[in-house]
């Protein structure tokens, strides 16, 4: 009888999971439907971890919906027509699918464990209030409305891997206040193509892993650098931007220089060449020689901010150096009284030996 046990508490298991979830898909998400105002709690099987709400209206997702979803830890809120998020408690949900909605306004508590949150296809203009998600790794804001942007945004985002900020209508990107860094060490891939970006100033940018980086398909001209505060960068996509052929010229040169394999498509890219107007060098990449030139105002903007970041390096370096000085100087002095003592008591063995008949 004993080997009936392990059997019969699968199947009380199954029972139950049936019993919990009574409609679960393939894909393992307990499916719940027709949610509407006034939101009843019973509808959402309790203890579930991976839930799947569907042919719903929901306008605002809040708090009110969250409580009763306490124990979730994967959600997905695709095609509910919601139009405000407001993330609040959701102290156990760690991955949120909320695309295809028409979400213009979000907020978010402090402390959330999110790790990944898919905010693509909604119609944002500001995503300010995501600075509070802290612990996210991955974040898709891809297919939106955001015209102007400031980077700093996410520098509170120490965990941050993935971002995707493709196909919005990106016109300016501000690094953040003052000439201070953006810090973002964990970053590996940022995504800015198809926008109508004029300039992008990366000279701030402290991005050390960061491994692809996409600007293609917008308005750019050039760079206020070349890519060099960039040192693990691997992939750059450049293609369909109006380049100016001498600073694209620079560009290729350094990306040479640093030893990346600039015959790999995935690379750079390839302008096509029916669609270049200009030149086309290295048979790859279209530029202009009548485009806009590298406006030197923003350029010395741009490595003032660099330059002041290196003086205050090279000023810690002299803090640290007099710091040693003064050590080597306090130890050099301890030497010589040590080696003043020595020399007496061997003077004073001297003299005894010399007394001894």
């Amino acid at each position: 009888m004993w080997w009936k046990w392990p059997l019969l508490a699968f199947l009380c298991a199954s029972i139950a999971l049936c019993t919990d979830c009574p409609n679960r898909a393939s894909n393992g998400y307990c499916v719940v439907e027709n949610v509407t105002e006034p939101y009843n709690p019973a509808i959402f099987p309790p203890d579930e971890r991976l839930v799947w709400i569907r042919n719903s209206t929901i306008p605002v997702f809040n708090r009110s919906l969250f409580t009763p979803l306490a124990h979730v830890e994967n959600l997905m809120i695709h095609r509910l027509q919601i139009e405000q998020l407001d993330l609040a408690g959701c102290d156990k949900l760690d991955i949120l699918f909320a695309s295809y909605n028409a979400i213009d306004r979000v907020s978010a508590d402090e402390g959330l464990p999110l790790r990944q949150l898919h905010l693509y296809q909604n119609r944002l203009t500001d995503v300010s209030a995501l600075r509070a998600l802290t612990e996210i790794e991955q974040l898709y804001l891809h297919e939106n409305l955001l015209e102007s942007l400031r980077f700093d945004t996410f520098a509170p985002m120490r965990q941050l891997k993935i971002l995707t900020l493709q196909r919005n209508r990106l016109r300016t990107i501000a690094t953040g206040t003052g000439n201070k860094p953006l810090v973002m060490p964990r970053l590996e891939q940022l995504f800015l193509q198809f926008n109508q970006l004029p300039h992008l100033d990366t000279g701030l940018w402290r991005m050390e892993r960061l491994r692809v980086l996409d600007v293609s398909h917008n308005q750019l001209a050039y760079l206020l650098t070349f890519l060099e505060e960039l040192p693990a960068l691997r992939t750059l996509g450049l293609h369909h931007n109006p380049w100016h052929c001498g600073w694209l010229f620079g560009m290729l040169e350094r990306l040479g220089a640093r030893e990346l394999d600039t015959d790999a498509d995935g690379l750079i890219g390839i302008d096509e060449e029916a669609s270049c107007p200009g030149l086309r060098l290295e048979d790859r990449l279209c530029c202009s020689e009548n485009a806009t030139s590298p406006d030197p105002v923003l350029l010395l903007v741009s490595r003032t901010g660099i330059v002041d970041e290196l003086q205050q390096q090279v000023r810690g370096a002299k803090r640290r150096v007099e710091t040693l000085e003064e050590a080597q100087r306090k130890q050099s002095h301890q030497f010589g009284e040590l080696a003043g003592r020595l020399a007496a008591i061997e003077r004073l063995c001297t003299e005894r030996s010399n007394d001894t008949p």
